[in-house]
C-alpha cells in the first residue's frame, strides 16, 4: 500500500480510537519547504472526504464520531512543518476537526 503525501487522492488509514474517527497520514519522508504544499493538498483531500459526505456514505458509523486528522511522521518536525501546523490547527477547529502530530 502506498502511503503519504505523494499519494494525494487516498486516505492512508481511517480508524476509530477512543471514540474518535481518526484519519491518519503516514509520512516517512521529511516534510520541509520543498513538499509542504503536498501535505496541504493531502489534508484538503481529507477534509473534503469528511465534509463532502464521502466518509458518511462509506462508513456511517465513523461519521457520527468526533473527527481528527493525525499526521504520523518518521522524523523530527522541520521548521516548515511546525510553522504550517501552527497555522493549520485554528483553521481545522472551525471545521470541527482536530489535528495531531505524532513522531515515530
Amino acid at each position: 500500500m502506498k502511503l503519504g503525501i505523494n499519494f494525494q487522492n487516498q486516505i492512508d488509514i481511517c480508524s476509530i480510537n477512543d471514540g474518535t474517527c481518526v484519519l491518519s497520514i503516514i509520512q516517512s519522508e521529511i516534510i520541509d519547504d520543498s513538499n509542504i504544499e503536498l501535505l496541504q493538498d493531502k489534508i484538503n483531500h481529507y477534509l473534503s472526504y469528511v465534509l463532502d459526505g464521502q466518509l458518511e456514505e462509506e462508513e456511517p458509523h465513523k461519521y457520527a464520531l468526533p473527527k481528527r486528522i493525525e499526521l504520523i511522521i518518521g522524523h523530527s518536525p522541520t521548521e516548515a512543518l511546525t510553522s504550517f501546523i501552527s497555522q493549520l490547527v485554528p483553521a481545522l477547529n472551525l471545521e470541527s476537526v482536530s489535528f495531531t502530530l505524532k513522531t515515530e
